[in-house]
């Protein structure tokens, strides 16, 4: 199934191999229970002695606790192996135990131990040792399996093991070395790099050539023109030439491939070295100590330090903006890039920016002075209007000066507009509360109305195309208020409403009288209109107050062009 994790190569040999030597030694057991064993002396394939079996039993399950590092199972598996050494081997221990076995191996016995002891260093973590006490008895064992099956040697009975159980001192010792495959000295043969692959492919290849090379000799013994032993020298030696040869092969096929790739990757950096070196930004490629190992032209060509870059770089593992700065008479500025072993610096000319900045600085500041310039005019002009009029009405009649009162307080309304924008320093919002104060303050002086109790509630703020109007309105109600009503008490409040504006202008003293017929209120209806909003008007039923009031909207700025 797909989601399954493959099992890996170190896996497969350590289930493979103890499950095998399981099978046989099994096999093996089940023919000696079965009557099939044989006198020490003859020959035959299995071994004749039940403990071996079982102690073979007990080695391929100490394979797999050793794999999975179940350490006490290990030692508890290491010293029933030991028990069954000493009393398979001891014919005191037989005769008191009153059993009746047949002659050990010493040779088996004694490598059974050697296993015995590696599990018992495995468990302890002595990788090396373990892995070499497995290598001395994986070597035996395939000596005893060539011994046996070409009868080279001579050797006493005692001394002599089956094939079957030289197989499997043999797959044990594959077994066991399969275990820890990532420590020891086993490492270099499970690499992933072409000296593991090699190791693995040259060994089984040349223990199959050398026992193959064995039997092929000696089934051909008596044809052979040659000694049996200079022969089988010869043709391993032919044997060892030719893997030689293969493995010097593949390792040329690894070089070619390597230099290939060697060459490619020269191409790749030569072509990106040639664009970063032609780029108009400036990049440098610090190591793990602040040290320049690559500069680009355009950064060798600024010739600056990186001492106050690399220091940035430490405090931080994000990307950093580098502050504009100056070089060779031209600003810069970048990006800082922290790597795990050092950074990157990016450095881009914004010489042209930084002069349109300074230009369109000059151009505002410039713009600035102007619009100060023609506020003080304005201002000034305003005056002299104001002036004029307060000269025409020392020789007005009483008609005439109510008239020019009227003229006064409404030019005398946008002059205060007009100071409450530019003293401020901030030319789009106008601050109503303030500027309706200034209003009242000079409309007590002029109605003489310094008893009135006013109430002011208009702390909101809006754009200029709204505050003059808005501000004319509130002159006219209140001046009306203070002209003809003659009341006690004046409210001025301005609240935000909904998505728009409410203000609402009250009195309580005598009425509307001649307001209703007056231009005073048809002004006041232009402006309302201008505002986009709507006049509604209040009168209490003893006719004592009126009560304006006028829902209106914030008007959208006019672009200046």
């Amino acid at each position: 199934m797909s989601f399954i994790k493959p099992m890996t190569l170190d896996k497969k040999i350590s289930y493979l191999t103890s499950i095998s030597v399981m099978i046989i030694s099994t096999i093996t057991l089940v023919l000696f229970i079965a009557g099939h064993h044989v006198s020490a002396g003859s020959s035959f394939f299995f071994d004749n002695n039940p403990v071996t079996s079982i102690s073979f039993i007990l080695l391929s399950i100490s394979v797999l606790t050793v794999r999975y590092s179940e350490g006490a199972a290990s030692l508890a598996l290491a010293a029933i192996l030991f028990i069954l050494q000493v009393t398979g081997n001891c014919s005191c221990i037989q005769g008191l135990l009153n059993l009746q076995l047949p002659a050990a191996c010493t040779v088996t016995s004694a490598l059974i131990i050697v296993y015995t002891t590696a599990i018992i260093l495995f468990t302890f973590r002595c990788y090396h040792a373990a892995q070499l006490c497995c290598y001395i008895a994986g070597t035996v064992g395939y000596a005893a399996f060539l011994s046996g099956i070409t009868g080279v040697i001579e050797t006493s009975p005692r001394l002599q093991t089956s094939p079957a159980s030289a197989i499997i001192l043999l797959l044990l010792a594959v077994g066991f070395l399969s275990t820890r495959t990532s420590e020891g000295l086993v490492e270099p043969l499970y690499s992933e790099r072409i000296g593991g692959y090699t190791g693995r492919m040259l060994i089984p290849v040349m223990m199959a050539a050398i026992t193959l090379t064995a039997l092929i000799i000696i089934t051909a013994e008596e044809y052979l023109p040659f000694s049996t032993e200079i022969f089988l020298a010869a043709v391993n030696l032919a044997l060892a030439i030719i893997i030689i040869t293969f493995t010097a092969y593949r390792l040329n096929l690894v070089d070619t491939e390597r230099i290939r790739n060697q060459k490619r990757m020269e191409r790749t950096w030569k072509f990106f070295r040639n664009v970063i070196d032609h780029m108009e930004e400036a990049v440098t490629v610090l190591d793990g100590t602040g040290k320049p190992i690559y500069e680009n032209t355009a950064m060798k060509e600024l010739g600056i330090t990186y001492g106050g870059f690399w220091d940035e770089m430490k405090k931080s593992k994000l990307p950093q903006p580098v502050e504009t700065f100056r070089a060779k008479g031209r600003y810069f500025t970048g990006w800082m890039i922290p790597l795990e072993d050092g950074g990157i610096i990016s450095l881009m000319d914004v010489t042209g920016i930084v002069r349109i900045q300074d230009d369109l600085r000059a151009n505002i500041a410039e713009k600035e002075a102007l619009l100060r310039e023609l506020h003080h005019r304005v201002k000034n002009n305003l005056q002299i209007i104001l002036s004029l009029i307060n000269i025409q009405l020392h020789d007005a009649d009483e008609g005439a000066r109510e008239a020019l009162i009227a003229i006064q307080t409404r030019v005398q309304a946008m002059a205060m507009i007009q100071e409450s924008i530019y003293s401020k320093g901030d030319h789009t919002l106008v601050s109503m509360q303030t500027c309706t104060s200034r209003i009242i303050d000079h409309l007590k002086s002029v109605f003489d109305a310094w008893s009135i109790d006013f109430h002011l509630d208009s702390d909101v703020k809006v754009n200029l195309e709204t505050a003059m109007p808005l501000a004319l309105i509130i002159n006219e109600l209140v001046s009306n208020a203070l002209k003809h009503a003659s009341p006690g008490r004046i409210e001025v409040e301005i609240r935000e409403q909904d998505s728009g504006y409410h203000l609402r202008v009250a009195d309580d003293g005598a009425g509307l009288k001649d307001f209703k017929a007056g231009t005073a209120l048809k002004l006041v209806r232009a402006l309302v209109g201008q505002l986009e909003g709507e006049l509604r008007i209040l009168t209490m039923e003893d006719s004592r107050g009126t009560e304006f009031m006028v829902p209106f909207r914030e008007l959208e700025y006019r672009r200046r062009t």
